[in-house]
């Protein structure tokens, strides 16, 4: 089973890069499982990619890197054990917290797994993040520093000055790691992420 995690904040595009990436894994022929981490009571996104055909177990009221630690060790488990996908997709809270998110999927119970993480960087929002002094830039540097796979969504909503400047600012931190664009009803663009998604780990 191979297995990703993907991080980003709210309305960043993370469902949308999700469901893109699953139904060309799907289309291809393997068999994908979710899970999507709720924070409030209500699933919204969860419910969208159940009716995209897509099996879900929502963890709620909490993030999936403190409070619903042992509940997703316990969901990964089962999840691999008894459905056997090819693929587990997890799309963290918006506010996890880079270096306990990782350190929840190291755990004993599910350590056999290797995760690819891949960061999802809003470049419409990012000059404000990336400067802002109320803990957003440390989080947006953290989720930099944990990924494989960086990922510009949105990229067609900026100018392509400003997609090169995020890049640049990204790529200062992180030179080995590759910075992607996607818009989402570009089928190249999905065909890059799912090679990105593909690759052995290094």
């Amino acid at each position: 089973m191979r297995a990703a995690v993907l991080t980003g904040f709210l309305g960043t595009g993370k469902t949308t890069l999700l469901l893109a990436v699953a139904n060309a894994l799907a289309d291809r022929g393997e068999y994908v499982a979710i899970i999507e981490n709720e924070r409030g009571s209500v699933g919204i996104d969860g419910r969208y990619l159940q009716s995209q055909g897509m099996t879900v177990r929502e963890l709620r009221a909490g993030c999936v890197c403190c409070d619903l630690a042992l509940p997703l060790q316990i969901t990964v488990q089962r999840l691999s054990e008894h459905y056997e996908p090819d693929w587990l997709l997890l799309e963290a809270s918006g506010i996890a917290k880079p270096e306990l998110l990782k350190a929840s999927l190291q755990h004993p119970m599910i350590s056999q797994i290797n995760w690819r993480f891949i960061a999802l960087v809003d470049p419409v929002r990012f000059g404000k993040m990336w400067h802002d002094s109320y803990g957003l830039g440390d989080l947006l540097r953290g989720q930099i520093n944990l990924a494989d796979v960086i990922v510009l969504p949105k990229s067609d909503l900026v100018e392509p000055s400003v997609l090169e400047h995020v890049a640049a600012e990204i790529r200062s931190l992180r030179p080995d790691v590759p910075v992607i664009p996607f818009t989402a009803d570009d089928p190249a663009a999905t065909t890059l992420m799912l090679r990105a998604f593909s690759e052995p780990l290094r």
